[in-house]
């Protein structure tokens, strides 16, 4: 199949695509808001060092954070007189050695408090939290805001001075950002500008509160231990009345996201399944409690944001949203899901018909509908995989996987990892459990460093099942500043017990693979200026990609043998056990692209259109899906992701992703992932080109320069069995 994209203008695009602005003629700052604190008297102040968390608390944080976003306020305002002074001689380290100076500091000391709140909600509280986020991302937000920074960074642009690639994708990410911030709009336009955005946010907070109060209204109690004979113990102790008898009942089901797709996957029964499915589909629909339909505000959120775009000059808002993406275009964007669909429905027709009459061999009747797949589904599964999920464990106990996984990356991208003391250092981490790590060079220099805090406890973040690990950018790499980049990668894992080591299932194995190649995306950067550095300035459609190119590792065996051993007898996982899980992992693979293709449309189609929702839903429902419509099914006025959240005209960056992530894996399958030589010439070149530059190169640039064309979408049907 011939490359999707042949465009060879992709755009230069920013981070952010939520628009915020405040309108202001000056800046007042009135000393007695200043905290006292100093680096002295505040560790969170010593970006510049490896902090020892044991007297952090929120409200150093607090300080911290309110201190320096008040430095970069300032500092922005004398910035712009020096800039509006006549005569005044501007050049790139005029203007950014100043930004770069007031940036780091805030960033770092915000990537603490980010880091405590996900890790020790006792010593950052949410309120808390919420405070220093909002107050550092106002602070941020100004240098994108500025009218003189704007005017400065497009005269630099269009002087033709000598600049470098990571200086002009600098100066583009502000050209960029102050153009979406209405930097270009005239006086009246701007108030303008200004008040639709508030409006904006007046209804996506509206809708959010909407689909919360209805997801939290519903619930179901069973009484009946038939009803719950095949539930998981974790299922069962998540919805027990009484969690000290989880086995005894009742048990409350809630449409909360890791309750309800458990309980859809080990519900025999499926009125009760049915009853669950239609309530979560019609959250926000005009069938429930009419104080929270959601179909107005849905329809005015999409009218805001019409209204935003056409202001700054844009068609329609999933034509902005392109700014800011690695795919470019609305068109190239399409051109992908028509693709992916061409061999996706197919597949997804045969895996159904083979599903129904799976279920009708084990006593179903009728038709298989939307609300049995989850079901049946993991049953087929079960079948075709002859291991128990305990038995799997026991090859994967975490310090096998942990080392192993280190050692294959030593290895394949020539750097090495370095144990850090940390009590002889002085750098304790937030718990006894964290471990610190130094990653360098082959030649001893140093990278960066990375925590990793591994287990479960009480006081960890616990959201939902889906969002129980992460990937924190404690520290972005800035050579003004002197900082070397910072990873947090949090995990949710069981702590050892009674000598037995954590042992991890296949999943939790894959989400470490992908959080460690997330984590390298931000340390292995080579930019010298944070604001393009690692995950920063990188376009939402590939800020995935290194997590999920590491991920497909597991489907490897060479790579799984050399990270899997039995945690008593030490003997790796056979090879037949992997090509089970690998069949499990892609099982139903086409039906799952439908699906992902689908909200991909949808979410397309409700930005580039006026149509209203309802009709832009049955326009395109079957051309993805092979069940009808239900009447009650109201999909999108619950769709908080691409509605009230960061995901408008974005949806299709997790498909994008994985296709662009499969195409770089393949490169490492064409060597030969036996040829471990061959595999560390091609994986030092990923590292020097893809993941050393960042967000100073657009990641269309560099994967052209890894790969010498554009994006295909074969590796990803290959990797799904769809090709």
């Amino acid at each position: 199949m011939a490359a999707i994209l042949k465009s060879s203008n992709f755009k230069l695009l920013t981070r952010n695509s939520v628009i915020r602005y405040s309108y202001r003629t000056a800046y007042y700052v009135l000393l007695p808001e200043i905290p006292p604190d100093t680096p002295e008297t505040n560790p969170v102040l010593r970006t510049g060092e490896l902090l020892d968390y044991t007297p952090i608390s929120a409200e150093k944080c607090l300080n911290a954070v309110a201190k320096l976003s008040l430095e970069q306020e300032s500092g922005i305002w004398k910035l712009e007189n020096q800039l509006t002074e006549p005569g005044s001689c501007v050049t790139f380290e005029s203007i950014m050695d100043p930004l770069e100076r007031l940036s780091a500091p805030l960033d770092a000391a915000w990537g603490v408090a980010r880091t405590l709140y996900v890790t020790d909600s006792e010593r950052m509280p949410s309120e808390i939290y919420k405070q220093i986020h909002k107050r550092a991302r106002k602070s941020r937000s100004l240098k994108f805001q500025s009218k003189p920074i704007y005017e400065a960074c497009k005269g630099l642009m269009n002087e033709n001075q000598k600049l470098d690639q990571k200086q002009k994708r600098l100066l583009n990410k502000y050209i960029l950002e102050g153009r979406l911030n209405g930097s270009e709009l005239n006086e009246s336009g701007l108030k303008y500008y200004i008040e639709v955005s508030r409006k904006l946010e007046e209804h996506k907070s509206k809708f959010q509160q909407k689909v919360e109060k209805a997801t939290s209204r519903f619930s179901h109690v069973l009484t009946d231990p038939n009803s719950v004979r095949d539930f998981p113990s974790e299922l069962l102790r998540a919805t027990a009345l009484d969690s000290s008898a989880p086995s005894r009942g009742p048990w409350k089901i809630t449409l909360q996201p890791h309750i309800y797709s458990t309980f859809m996957e080990y519900c025999s029964d499926p009125l009760l399944r049915w009853n669950v499915w239609q309530a979560n589909r019609a959250r926000g629909s005009s069938s429930g409690d009419s104080a929270l339909t959601t179909s107005l505000d849905l329809e005015e959120i999409r009218f805001q944001r019409r209204d935003q775009v056409k202001l700054l000059g844009y068609p329609s808002f999933a034509a902005m949203s392109m700014e800011t993406k690695m795919a470019g275009s609305v068109g190239n964007v399409n051109k992908m899901i028509e693709l992916l669909l061409e061999k996706a429905f197919p597949a997804q027709e045969k895996e159904l018909a083979t599903l129904e009459n799976f279920a009708r061999e084990r006593g179903f009747e009728g038709s298989l509908n939307m609300w049995d797949v989850p079901y049946w589904r993991r049953k087929q599964v079960s079948s075709l995989c002859q291991h128990e999920e305990g038995d799997i464990r026991e090859y994967f106990p975490l310090p096998r996987v942990f080392t192993g996984l280190l050692a294959l990356i030593e290895e394949i991208f020539n750097i090495h990892f370095e144990l850090i003391n940390q009590h002889k250092n002085g750098t304790t981490a937030w718990h006894e459990d964290v471990s610190l790590y130094a990653v360098r060079h082959s030649d001893g220099k140093l990278i960066g460093h990375f925590y990793f805090d591994p287990f479960s406890r009480i006081g960890r973040k616990l959201l939902s099942r889906e969002a129980a690990s992460w990937m924190i950018s404690t520290r972005s790499r800035s050579d003004m500043m002197n900082h070397t980049p910072v990873a947090s990668v949090v995990m949710n894992f069981t702590p050892n017990l009674h000598g037995i080591p954590s042992l991890l299932s296949f999943q939790q194995v894959q989400t470490l693979l992908a959080k460690i190649g997330h984590a390298l995306q931000h340390m292995l950067t080579e930019s010298p200026y944070s604001e393009v550095a690692g995950l920063t300035n990188l376009e939402w459609d590939a800020v995935q990609i290194s997590a999920q190119f590491f991920q497909l590792w597991s489907s490897d065996w060479t790579t799984m043998s050399k990270i899997s051993g039995h945690f008593e007898s030490g003997q790796p996982l056979a090879r037949e056990t992997l090509n089970q899980l690998n069949q499990a992992a892609v099982h139903m693979s086409g039906h799952d692209l439908c699906q992902q293709l689908y909200l991909s449309a949808l979410d397309m189609e409700l930005y580039s259109t006026k149509d209203f929702w309802l009709d832009v839903v049955k326009r395109l429902w079957p051309k993805f899906q092979r069940f009808p419509l239900e009447k009650t099914d109201a999909h999108p006025c619950n769709f908080t992701d691409i509605v009230s959240q960061d995901m408008a005209a974005a949806y299709y960056s997790h498909t994008w992703s994985k296709m662009v992530a499969a195409d770089i894996y393949s490169a490492f399958q064409e060597v030969g992932m036996e040829d471990r030589s061959a595999l560390r010439t091609v994986g030092e070149r990923f590292r020097k080109i893809v993941l050393a530059n960042g967000g100073t190169v657009p990641p269309s640039e560099t994967f052209r320069q890894f790969r010498g064309r554009d994006p295909s979408p074969d590796a990803l049907l290959n990797y799904a069995k769809l090709k």
